[in-house]
């Protein structure tokens, strides 16, 4: 099982931003701190007892389940997928108020290192979705649409398990912040070089007019059984 938990931590995964003020802390550090979260969740996993899989009945057609270990390894997953969040985008921040330079950092590296994770996490697959998507890569598929349609409803921020057959999803939603507002705000409160650059490399973005607590998105994590 622990080989699932294996991360790999370059940059993180540009989604949702926050508004930490705290000292961004060096790669390394960074690193070691989410490692040592995905052990500690490895180890309880390890010493729980077998849950049993309890199926949700929701009157649709997607296959909602209650396993807690299941959902434990999915939020691992994701957690090292993106632990390094904060710091980077602060950073990116601060080297330019006017946003581009965070902007062209998500727009740039989001994709591959979503493809750098996953190439080392065989079991598990990663990655991120919405209804109001930016990049045509996130694309949601009918059952992501039906379930984050439910998580928008609901917007309690609570991570849900889904049987797919073959595979579990875990969904984790993800609400809008004030720092989101940046570049999923209103348009026309937005840097000037920002909404260049969004009609330049997506001319068919969904992902604006946002407001601050609003459902924004879901990181995914797939488990093959």
């Amino acid at each position: 099982m622990k080989n699932r938990f294996y991360a790999l931590m370059f940059v993180p995964l540009i989604f949702v931003a926050c508004n930490d003020t705290s000292p961004a802390p060096t790669v390394n550090n960074s690193v070691q701190s989410v490692q040592t979260k995905i052990d500690n969740t490895v180890n309880t996993v390890n010493s729980s007892v077998q849950t049993a899989t309890t199926t949700i009945d929701n009157g649709g057609s997607v296959k909602y389940v209650n396993n807690p270990l299941i959902l434990k390894e999915g939020l691992a997953h994701i957690e090292g997928f993106s632990g390094t969040l904060k710091p980077t985008l602060r950073s990116a921040l601060q080297q330019d108020k006017t946003q581009e330079v965070a902007m062209g950092t998500c727009s740039t590296i989001a994709m591959q290192m979503t493809d750098d994770y996953n190439k080392v996490s065989p079991n598990v697959k990663v990655r991120r979705t919405a209804l109001k998507y930016r990049n045509p890569a996130n694309k949601p598929d009918s059952t992501d649409k039906e379930v984050m349609y439910r998580l928008q409803a609901v917007n309690d921020g609570k991570p849900v398990v889904v049987d797919m057959g073959n595979t579990y999803r875990v969904y984790r939603p993800l609400k809008t912040t004030q720092s989101c507002l940046l570049c999923h705000g209103d348009t026309a409160k937005m840097s000037p070089k920002v909404t260049e650059m969004l009609k330049s490399k997506y001319p068919h973005d969904l992902a604006t007019g946002f407001k601050d607590g609003e459902f924004r998105g879901a990181v995914v994590a797939e488990i093959k059984k």
